[in-house]
């Protein structure tokens, strides 16, 4: 099958959460960087999305999470565009998606306790009791308390403030507040480039059990193939704002892949990607 028609195969699952068309956007001045973009996340999936820096990636991201506005195409989540919406339907919108960022120093505001930070997304949605809060007191408290939990920091972590966390630490707590409002889809825009191997493969395992959990739809994207390897279900590979080809994590290795994919591999062996991180 070739990257087209596998590529319409998965546009056509059921109940894709997120579904992009003819993505395309220039900055001022001219430069087209995404180019008739197209892809579609269905519930408790990953799609991995690969390419050396330039390639559109981060651009991409910004545009699903509606942060940049595009020249042309369609975003849609559960089936609804998002053209033309008035901004308090866009803001509703944006409370289903989450995102956790490459620099954890840089998504906490310092001068903010973890409390503060954590519960930033729920309290704009104002009065908001999350689902997972069901049959337990749902105080401010309580439920930063629970979000810390599920990222396996302790409570004692709310009073403290970022410069008194680890980056792997950091990190965490950016994932708590990403699935804090229960998104129905998630980017992850190298969550792991600033952090060692160890700490990497910590928030890997992480992320891949909150999605089991939680059935999340996330869109991983990362320069790292073993670390796209690891987490997706397909991966899909841009270079200059294009989409290359779009395939199966099980079929990277296959002897068609494009060249540009290929050369990517050179840089990994086998051997450095494992069907486990370390430390399970």
């Amino acid at each position: 099958m070739d990257n087209q028609a596998a590529f319409a195969q998965w546009q056509d699952s059921p109940n894709p959460v997120v579904t992009v068309s003819g993505l395309t956007k220039a900055y001022t001045g001219g430069k087209t960087v995404l180019h008739d973009v197209a892809l579609s996340v269905s519930s408790g999936e990953c799609l991995g999305v690969v390419g050396e820096s330039g390639s559109g990636k981060s651009t991409l991201a910004r545009c699903i999470l509606t942060l940049d506005p595009f020249d042309q195409g369609e975003l849609t989540l559960h089936g609804q565009s998002t053209r033309g919406l008035k901004r308090s339907e866009l803001n509703r919108i944006r409370s289903r998606l989450g995102a956790v960022f490459q620099h954890p120093s840089a998504a906490l505001n310092p001068r903010l306790t973890i409390l503060q930070s954590l519960l930033e997304p729920l309290d704009q949605l104002k009065c908001y009791i999350p689902s997972f809060m069901a049959g337990m007191p749902s105080g401010r408290r309580n439920i930063a308390e629970q979000l810390l939990g599920m990222v396996k920091l302790p409570a004692s972590y709310l009073d403290k403030f970022p410069h008194q966390l680890s980056g792997g630490e950091k990190q965490r707590v950016t994932i708590a507040r990403a699935i804090s409002t229960e998104p129905d889809f998630i980017v992850l825009d190298e969550p792991t480039a600033s952090l060692d191997v160890t700490t990497q493969a910590i928030i890997l395992n992480l992320l891949k059990d909150l999605q089991d959990e939680f059935e999340l739809a996330y869109l991983f994207i990362s320069h790292d193939l073993a670390s796209v390897h690891f987490m997706s279900d397909r991966i899909m590979v841009m270079k200059e704002g294009r989409v290359l080809e779009h395939f199966s994590k099980e079929a990277l290795f296959h002897s068609d892949r494009h060249p540009y994919t290929q050369s990517l591999l050179e840089v990994f062996s086998t051997c450095c990607l494992p069907t486990e991180p370390i430390l399970r």
